[in-house]
């Protein structure tokens, strides 16, 4: 049953200090499926943060694991690969009794456990708001959407948020598409870039030291190689950096 995200202010301060790294984490997605099925779901504030979680991480190349029914050993497979190369284990999702048995466990593997209170859900919002206690007494590391995906930003390598690769996935994830589907011919405004994405896309390359300017994308708004805003040399290439 959904309910109102708590705020902020009305969950236990996260007592964790170890910090986030976009190249170290892995986002782990719980009982999808099975969200994706309750009433209402679509147009709530929790699937619009899944959404944002792994479009986010699609964008940065952060491994994805699908841990539900059939699939979980597989999924604790999959986490065990990671381990040793993303020991950041970052989970949104169900909150199911699998979760909290499993979630020990993990702890004994590795201290980097963080968990996105914004977009869990339990069984009410009394419950996620004393789960998100207990966790964060344990060490636990949890923290909202905003604050994640902002955090994975600025911690991405820049050679990866600089590259080609880098550029054309987070456009697509303003546009909330995939990469393949960019006509690199097409004005990316027909696609539905508006200036609020344009801003956000130009925050960050600037952050990785980008030499490039909100009006340097409008007037270069499509993806044709040379002619275009993400390959023209006086915003990406190094000698041009500040």
């Amino acid at each position: 049953m959904l309910y109102p995200i708590p705020k902020k202010i009305q969950l236990a301060p996260s007592q964790a200090k170890w910090q986030l790294a976009s190249n170290q984490s892995v986002l782990v997605l719980v009982g999808l499926q099975n969200l994706r099925m309750q009433q209402g779901i679509q147009e709530s504030a929790l699937m619009a943060n899944l959404i944002q979680l792994t479009n986010k991480a699609k964008a940065l190349d952060i491994p994805i694991v699908d841990l539900y029914g059939d699939d979980l050993m597989q999924g604790m497979q999959q986490l065990g690969e990671y381990a040793s190369t993303h020991p950041q284990l970052i989970f949104a999702g169900q909150v199911t009794p699998m979760l909290k048995q499993i979630l020990p466990h993990l702890m004994s593997v590795t201290d980097q456990i963080g968990v996105v209170d914004d977009a869990i859900l339990l069984a009410n919002q009394e419950q996620h708001i004393q789960w998100v206690e207990n966790i964060s007494s344990q060490g636990v590391h949890h923290l909202n959407t905003y604050s994640l995906t902002r955090l994975w930003d600025l911690s991405a390598p820049s050679d990866y948020v600089l590259s080609t690769k880098g550029i054309m996935l987070a456009v697509a994830e303003q546009l909330d598409i995939d990469a393949l589907e960019i006509d690199p011919y097409v004005d990316l405004r027909n696609y539905g870039l508006d200036s609020v994405a344009v801003v956000s896309l130009v925050g960050v390359w600037r952050a990785h030291g980008a030499n490039i300017r909100y009006e340097d994308v409008r007037q270069h708004a499509h993806c044709n190689y040379g002619r275009s805003f993400l390959s023209w040399p006086p915003c990406f290439s190094r000698s041009a950096w500040d």
